[in-house]
């Protein structure tokens, strides 16, 4: 590589980019948005690969295990500040090996505020802090590109990035170079509509491309899909930066000029879960990663060297201790927290009974209770029906759930009943509920299916006590991929 440019400073990172969205950030504009993978196809008319650069990655878990050549495992914590939503960074025992048939995939396992795992960390008062995983390249990565192909992060409040990222003062204010993929950070009730392609060279000097992809795909539809960026600091001889980020191949975003850096940066990959985005209101969840690939450009395109080195501590991937799972355990996971009902203990955090609320409208008596050997939820009605709901947010038209619960209830007098309401970004429903009335005094299972039909945001799963007592218990919603 042409490395025409060089500075050299020795320090140590101390502090990882905030990837929080910049002001003046719009989608981009050419007509090739959403229309095909042409352009993609033929960035070799833009920049030469350099396919014998020493420092490429091809990492496709060959062996079932990342290549020790190519990443150390990542353990830190940053932008822990907030009161309201502490976190604990990414640690080592979220990464997971996930066999599926012949392939192994990558998990990321994400835990969030209803999780009641022994070793999380928590505050005083009991409140898990959510904890993502994550990876480093061993090298310093140059113009090139850049691509993942993962099922990101699902959940509400989880942060799935990619990124290229270094600082050489040790001062973003400064010195902050990052290129990045980002799903997951809005707030505003529609997260996973949208992607995030930032570009920093300083935290002012910085851009965050908002681009809504709903025409392409739903981020959290739990499926694998390419991510790719192309980073260039001499696009088509004009000697400015570049960047231009796709999504299987379909061109979504770009940008230009002095936001784009020239300087080589390790690759991290990661789950975490920052302060500035969602609370995590879910139990656990995974982000896979089916392969990375890293491809230089040729010396066109130069860059910036540095003797700065990442900090946190690090871990080649085989001294990780990273253990093995089916990938039937991802793909049957519950989305219902706390389903088995085996405790009714309030977060601090929110006030739920680690995810199912008691709204003000409840009119009677919501308790567990041994039942069969196992806890239960009982629900007797008072002055009115008991009352308990569970809210599944970004769940989109198309998503398809499996639904199952063991119910009964306490005598042929009472009366109880379940509703899976799908909810609009405004809170109401937009169609009728599905009503599942609970029948007999034996314990039945009931389950089924559903599809989620146009404009819902938000599943909610109800459980009434109308009259007498209802039991409930194993309650459960899995997402069918």
């Amino acid at each position: 590589m042409n490395k025409r440019k060089s500075a050299a400073l020795v320090l140590t990172l101390g502090l990882l980019a905030s990837c929080q969205p910049g002001t003046g950030a719009a989608p981009y504009d050419d007509d090739t948005t959403f229309n095909g993978t042409k352009y993609y196809e033929t960035v070799e008319t833009r920049a030469k690969f350099d396919r014998q650069f020493e420092r490429n990655i091809d990492e496709h878990l060959e062996g079932g295990h990342l290549n020790d050549a190519y990443w150390n495992t990542l353990e830190g914590v940053w932008q822990n500040d907030s009161s309201t939503r502490p976190h604990n960074g990414m640690n080592n025992r979220n990464l997971f090996y996930v066999e599926d048939g012949d392939e192994t995939y990558l998990g990321f396992r994400g835990r969030g505020l209803y999780s009641r795992d022994a070793d999380l960390r928590r505050t005083e008062d009991g409140q898990a802090y959510p904890e993502g995983a994550g990876i480093i390249s061993k090298e310093k990565l140059v113009p090139g590109r850049y691509e993942i192909e993962m099922a990101a992060f699902p959940r509400y409040g989880g942060i799935s990035a990619c990124w290229t990222y270094l600082t050489e003062t040790g001062n973003e204010a400064t010195d902050q170079n990052e290129i990045d993929i980002e799903i997951g950070g809005h707030t505003d009730g529609e997260t996973f509509k949208y992607f995030w392609a930032t570009s920093w060279t300083t935290h002012s000097n910085k851009q965050t491309v908002d681009v809504d992809v709903s025409k392409i795909l739903y981020l959290n539809d739990g499926n694998f899909h390419k991510y790719t960026f192309d980073w260039y600091t001499d696009y088509l001889d004009t000697d400015l930066g570049r960047v231009d980020w796709f999504i299987d191949g379909i061109l979504v975003a770009s940008v230009r000029g002095s936001l784009v850096t020239d300087k080589e940066m390790p690759l991290w990959i990661g789950l975490w879960f920052p302060a500035w985005t969602n609370n995590a209101v879910f139990d656990t969840d995974y982000m896979l990663m089916k392969s990375f690939t890293f491809t230089a450009f040729d010396e066109t395109q130069y860059y910036n060297e540095t003797r700065t080195n990442a900090g946190y501590t690090q871990t080649t991937p085989s001294e990780a201790n990273i253990k093995t799972l089916p990938y039937s355990e991802v793909l049957n996971l519950n989305k219902l927290s706390n389903g088995d009902f085996e405790t009714w203990d309030e977060v601090p955090l929110d006030g739920t009974h680690y995810g199912w609320e008691v709204p003000s409208s409840n009119k009677g008596e919501v308790k567990t209770v041994g039942l069969n050997g196992n806890q239960a939820l009982a629900l007797t009605s008072g002055e009115g029906r008991a009352y308990t709901r569970q809210k599944l947010e970004e769940t989109y038209e198309g998503f398809k759930y499996d639904y199952s619960f063991d119910a009964r209830l306490s005598d042929a007098t009472s009366k109880g009943k379940v509703e899976i309401h799908y909810v609009s970004k405004l809170g109401k429903d937009i169609t009728d509920p599905l009503v599942i009335d609970i029948e007999g005094t034996e314990m039945k299972n009931y389950k089924g299916s559903i599809v989620i039909p146009e404009k819902t945001r938000n599943l909610e799963f109800r459980i009434y006590g109308e009259s007498g007592t209802t039991y409930v218990d194993n309650a459960s919603m899995v997402y069918v991929r």
